[in-house]
């Protein structure tokens, strides 16, 4: 996922809750702990670092913000439990990071709703439309033949530059990558629309 969160990042988020849950959210419902999974990360203060086990002693390589001015930088901390920590979410920039957020207080609104009554379940999983979402949008594409794994990851490299230049210009409001491509398969040739 391009500047978004990945399966490791989830499952950490996912962890804390049900930490913060204790021993009474094991006889809670799923109901429940899913709403205070919304209601936890909507009010998250980030950059503050979501761990579910700090470890002290650690190499330098460990994520260290106190001694690592690159660690500084990072939008949205979910550190890994293992040793040397790291920073699973290290590739969110800021606008995503509001992004999800927004994203964790509509869910919030929503669970809240429903558990109200006045809302069913299917609107919080009901799917994005990209052209509905965006009135104004940029289209990349990369087109190559055979292995297009390390052809599209350098694509994909340069494009999280390019969206970090253009969020930091002044009159842009908001800028993101969409976090899967549209892959088209043509013979030989295969195509990636970002």
């Amino acid at each position: 996922m391009l500047g978004f969160l990945g399966g490791a990042s989830w499952a950490i988020l996912v962890a804390k809750v049900c930490q913060l849950a204790g021993t009474d959210g094991s006889q809670g419902s799923c109901v429940n702990l899913l709403h205070l999974f919304f209601y936890t990360f909507a009010k998250w203060n980030w950059p503050d670092p979501v761990y579910i086990k700090k470890i002290e002693a650690q190499s330098y390589l460990a994520w260290n913000p106190a001694m690592n001015h690159f660690d500084r930088e990072h939008s949205m901390p979910i550190i890994t439990s293992s040793a040397p920590q790291m920073n699973s979410a290290v590739n969110v920039s800021k606008t995503n990071c509001q992004l999800i957020t927004s994203k964790f207080e509509e869910a919030l609104g929503i669970c809240q709703t429903v558990l109200e009554g006045t809302r069913p379940w299917s609107d919080l999983f009901r799917p994005t439309n990209f052209f509905e979402e965006f009135d104004n949008y940029v289209l990349m594409s990369g087109t190559c033949r055979g292995d297009s794994c390390l052809w599209f990851g350098s694509i994909e490299s340069k494009l999280r530059q390019l969206n970090q230049h253009i969020g930091s210009c002044s009159k842009v409001s908001s800028v993101r990558v969409w976090p899967q491509p549209f892959v088209r398969k043509d013979g030989h040739n295969f195509q990636q629309l970002w």
